[in-house]
């Protein structure tokens, strides 16, 4: 049966040896702590001959043997105040700080400094709570955002306690404890015994995203660390042969379409403002799919006629999409930074083979990644209420024509769905507002015949 790790390691006494030592010479005493396969040594101030030298002294620790000289026992006696001391340290810290120990810490009261810990000790939840309400005091977030954050921390520490990943205490972690592994296995949690949906995992890993990019910044954390914890969020599943979504009433309205641009306008981030543009481009092109913005080419553009003819991945056919101003300015402007180049966005290698579905699909899936993530932030700023991402440029379309009176004939045809049956089953049961519309139209001569 194996032996049970130890919570923190003893040290033991080696003696420094070439491999042809010399009977002559007199040898270097090294501490020694091996803690997760990795050894620590620190050089004591003794020099001992291999002749006098007795490894299986104090239990294994090692020690001098009386051959030594006159001061063989002093020296043992030093030699073993020296471990007992270090070994208490560690003792002390683990009992201090469970499950922390580390090989920084180890090397720390090796060399007799101060063991400070990069978080300062620091909780999780605390230090997400503070930058909530910091974020929330300088008017950075809402209040409803405030306070679901909040919600969302009472969870994560309900969820410590439920599978005792709580180290300090029951449902408490530092903050340097913060993993990979452990968003994993939250994530699992909320979807199997909280059965949240993806969309309300996502909002619960904000505020704890958020605050380990705001630890990287104050080297609390590795940043190597945060940057993979930043993936953590979770990206639809996207297939190319799915059938057209069920409208979930995730469109933006003229204000928040508004504020966008404006965010757009004001941003610095350079690739972050060209998502915009993509986003922006899917939403006056007739609400395009976001496969279809990969793939646009340029020899499906005619900026002459003012339209763009391509066969649309999903559907195999070939469809027609008038361009207003707004998109051929967006075109233009890509057409001066891809100048040469087959595709019109940068979203595709130039050697893709696009016959190639598999291939397609994991470049796709790539590419919204990457586009999503940065929509999602800018979501987030901007304080929708849902998840911005691609595909919300063609809801929002949709809803925007509908609203303005298109019928739903033409509408369907716009967005280039195989009929009209389509369109009103994704869209109409959502869009009251078009159906009073169309039922105003009625009131004159219902009023005639009313009794």
């Amino acid at each position: 049966m194996a032996r049970p790790k130890r919570d923190y390691p003893l040290g033991t006494y080696r003696l420094r040896l070439p491999k042809n030592p010399d009977s002559n010479v007199a040898y270097p005493v090294q501490l020694e702590y091996t803690w997760n396969r990795k050894i620590i040594r620190k050089t004591i101030g003794i020099l001992v001959r291999e002749a006098d030298w007795n490894q299986n002294l104090h239990q294994g620790r090692g020690g001098v043997r009386v051959s030594y000289g006159p001061e063989y026992r002093r020296t043992n006696a030093m030699l073993l105040s020296k471990v007992d001391k270090v070994d208490s340290l560690l003792a002390e810290y683990h009992q201090n700080h469970p499950n922390q120990v580390t090989e920084e810490v180890i090397t720390g009261i090796l060399a007799d400094k101060p063991i400070v810990r990069k978080d300062k000790g620091k909780d999780l939840v605390e230090f997400v709570n503070e930058r909530l309400e910091s974020e929330y005091s300088r008017n950075r977030i809402g209040r409803s955002r405030y306070e679901n954050g909040k919600s969302a921390m009472n969870i994560f520490q309900t969820f410590l306690r439920a599978t005792n990943r709580g180290t300090y205490k029951p449902d408490g972690i530092y903050l340097g404890e913060m993993s990979v592994e452990l968003l994993e296995a939250y994530i699992t949690w909320r979807r199997d015994i909280k059965l949240n949906s993806d969309e309300t995992i996502n909002h619960a890993l904000t505020p704890i995203l958020k605050a380990c990019a705001f630890a990287a910044e104050l080297k609390i954390i590795d940043p190597i660390l945060s940057a993979r914890i930043q993936e953590m969020r979770i990206i639809p599943k996207i297939s190319l042969s799915q059938d057209e979504c069920e409208y979930d009433g995730k469109s933006l309205n003229s204000e928040q379409l508004k504020q966008l641009i404006d965010f757009y306008k004001k941003d610095k981030e350079p690739r972050r403002k060209e998502f915009v543009e993509m986003f922006l481009f899917a939403f006056y092109a007739c609400g395009m799919r976001v496969v279809d913005v990969m793939t646009l080419q340029w020899t499906h553009v005619n900026l002459e006629k003012r339209e763009l003819s391509k066969i649309m991945v999903k559907t195999n056919k070939r469809h027609i999409i008038p361009l207003n101003d707004a998109a051929i300015n967006i075109l233009k402007k890509w057409k001066k930074k891809t100048l040469g180049n087959r595709f019109v966005f940068d979203l595709l290698k130039e050697s893709i083979n696009l016959d190639d579905n598999e291939a397609l699909y994991k470049a796709r899936n790539t590419a919204t990644r990457s586009i999503n993530q940065s929509l999602n932030v800018i979501g987030e700023k901007l304080e929708i209420p849902f998840t911005l991402s691609m595909h919300v440029a063609r809801h929002t379309f949709a809803v925007f024509a509908l609203n303005k009176g298109l019928s739903m004939t033409v509408v369907s045809r716009l967005l280039g769905h195989g009929s009209t049956d389509i369109t009103e089953k994704v869209y109409a049961r959502f869009l009251p507002e078009t159906l009073s519309t169309e039922l105003s139209r009625l009131n004159d001569d219902m009023e005639e015949v009313s009794l």
